[in-house]
């Protein structure tokens, strides 16, 4: 608080160039900053304020933009997770199939990748239908369409499903497993 109550009347006595600043402390300890005289005050001479240009912003190369907007193609209509199903639960699995729809056609040089509770999936997507290992839980799944510079260019909805798999401590006989 002190700094910034210095902070403050350092900029208010700078406004008109150089200033003189006066320092003391009161009876309780606390430090007081003024550009009035008090007695006993040090006095502060704060020199002027330090100022800077900038180079003025280089123009963007629009003739460029425009090109390799059209090199990319029309945007995405339909980029979507259709399986799994929104809460759809599914037991005693390792692995689930997830079936995916991107419209257009996936443009060359975008890629497609998969988020598994919310972290990437490092194997690469390609086709409609995906292979993801799953443990048992609650999980989310998001599909993701990515330009050659890596720039998400669609996403679908995150898609909640639930795996259960039988627990070796379960009571009850119905969890465990039948061989």
């Amino acid at each position: 608080m002190r700094s910034t109550i210095l902070a403050l009347l350092l900029c208010v006595g700078t406004s008109a160039g150089a200033a003189t600043v006066y320092k003391w402390v009161d009876a309780g300890g606390v430090i007081h900053y003024s550009d009035q005289p008090h007695p006993g005050a040090q006095k502060i001479e704060v020199g002027s304020v330090q100022t800077y240009s900038g180079r003025a912003a280089r123009p963007r190369d629009t003739e460029g933009t425009s090109r390799a907007a059209e090199s990319a193609g029309p945007p995405y209509e339909v980029c979507e997770l259709y399986k799994p199903s929104n809460d759809e639960v599914f037991l005693n699995t390792q692995s689930i199939t997830a079936r995916l729809r991107v419209q257009p056609a996936l443009r060359p040089g975008d890629t497609i990748a998969l988020a598994l509770d919310g972290r990437r999936l490092p194997e690469a997507v390609s086709g409609d239908e995906v292979t993801v290992p799953v443990f048992r839980g609650t999980h989310s799944l998001m599909l993701v369409v990515e330009d050659r510079l890596g720039t998400m260019v669609c996403q679908s909805a995150p898609v909640t499903f639930h795996v259960r798999q039988p627990s070796a401590q379960a009571p009850n006989p119905a969890n465990r497993p039948r061989f």
